[in-house]
């Protein structure tokens, strides 16, 4: 807002300044400058009432009245010679030695009687307390024109900016995954015609994302029956009298059967997480003794060892949904088995508001660039890897989805071990 506000402000004042520019062309340029001829008249008749006092009473006394009159009205009268006239005054009366008045380019009133007179110069007496404030009120005009701007800027970009602020609240809800929110189309909350472009997008978005929700949802649960039927003839098969080459054909089938059913799997509890209106069984949990109950569970099931980490964090509770917790540590953690080296180990910290498991392996870790796309569905960060050692990129989100339903969050940094580090974090 700051910036529109100092765009604004600044486009105002240009703008005004070459409006004043362009009357100025226009009117004192282009055109004849009527206050330039009245000064001239007025200037000539008060020479002309002069010359008949300086005719009959001489240099001296009409010097003396000029004084007077210059004093009266607040002005300076100077004497000069003809070399102290500026350039644009003596260019005058050099051209026509009879001319008996001229003005500078300050407009001050130059004059002479005659050749045998000094020059005479009359302007405003700078030391007046009058002509000062005259100056000062002329200058005060300015600083109101800039109050001015500067008050419509901050008063427009005020009520811009309570409509602009509204449609941000409903665009960050709708980016949140409320696909319900839209934008108030009253004529005290539009801005333009973008609240009604906003809600038109968000009516597609939402209908392409709803589709592609239950196209997604509808196609793994009808894949279920299919597949179903290939692992019961599969199985059939395998019992029937084969030789080595055919039943090593049988058993493949088997494994991407079985590799089938757990994609499906997958999409359907990703699906699951994604809906809104997915119930939370919250209760109480010992972080130490969820870890090492499921830490003896997944010993089971990789060679390398698995180790809780000694931290000072020995009674850390949170409340959450067990189910969903032990989803999205046995998702980590099983990924932690696909990269591994040596071994896995579990950690448990705390702040004041939030209790974090981390999760390290010493594999060879992920590249930085990847980090903000993990969480991403079907996103690997080795495109070159195969199904048996990065699977089907569901696993990762499926935590973020859990972690949010939570008011959770998970991240990934590098860890000490050498490789990845996982890390879930839950309010207590």
């Amino acid at each position: 807002m700051r910036r529109i506000y100092l765009e604004s402000f600044l486009g105002l004042i240009i703008l005004f300044l070459a409006s004043l520019k362009g009357y100025e062309l226009i009117v004192y340029e282009l055109n004849t400058d009527y206050d330039y001829l009245l000064q001239e008249h007025s200037s000539q008749a008060f020479y002309d009432l002069l010359s008949p006092i300086y005719e009959e009473k001489g240099l001296e006394y009409t010097k003396s009245e000029l004084e007077k009159f210059a004093t009266a009205s607040h002005r300076l009268l100077q004497p000069h010679t003809m070399d102290e006239l500026p350039p644009e005054v003596k260019e005058v009366f050099d051209e026509d030695p009879t001319a008996n008045i001229a003005f500078d380019d300050e407009r001050d009133f130059w004059f002479r009687f005659d050749e045998s007179t000094p020059f005479f110069k009359i302007s405003d007496n700078p030391n007046s307390p009058i002509i000062q404030a005259v100056n000062f009120d002329d200058n005060m005009v300015w600083i109101f024109f800039i109050a001015g701007f500067a008050l419509y800027c901050v008063l427009l970009i005020w009520f811009l900016s309570r409509r602009i602020r509204e449609l941000e609240r409903v665009t960050v809800e709708f980016a949140s995954g409320n696909f319900k929110a839209r934008a108030s189309t009253a004529s005290a909350k539009s801005v333009g015609t973008l609240n009604k472009s906003f809600n038109n997008m968000a009516d597609k978005v939402s209908r392409l994302i709803t589709s592609n929700k239950m196209l997604t949802n509808a196609v793994a649960h009808e894949l279920r029956t299919p597949i179903f039927r290939l692992q019961w003839q599969a199985d059939l098969l395998a019992d029937s009298s084969l030789n080595e080459q055919q039943t090593k054909y049988v058993n493949s089938i088997v494994e991407d059967i079985d590799e089938m059913e757990e994609m499906v799997e997958e999409l359907l509890y990703y699906a699951k997480m994604e809906r809104p209106e997915t119930e939370l069984r919250t209760e109480s949990l010992e972080l130490n003794s969820l870890l090492f109950e499921l830490k003896d569970k997944w010993q089971q099931e990789t060679p390398l060892p698995i180790t809780v980490k000694d931290t000072d964090c020995k009674e850390a509770q949170i409340k959450t949904d067990p189910k969903l917790l032990k989803r999205a540590l046995d998702n980590l953690l099983r990924n932690a088995m696909r990269y591994a080296d040596n071994q896995i180990m579990l950690e448990v910290t705390e702040d004041d508001e939030h209790c974090m498991i981390s999760i390290h392996d010493d594999g060879n870790g992920i590249d930085e660039k990847d980090w903000p796309h993990l969480f991403e569905a079907f996103y690997s960060a080795d495109k070159s890897r195969n199904k048996s050692t990065s699977g089907f990129g569901l696993g990762l989100a499926i935590v973020r989805q859990i972690m949010e339903l939570q008011r959770g969050d998970v991240s990934i940094s590098h860890s000490p071990l050498g490789g990845a580090c996982f890390t879930v974090s839950l309010p207590k």
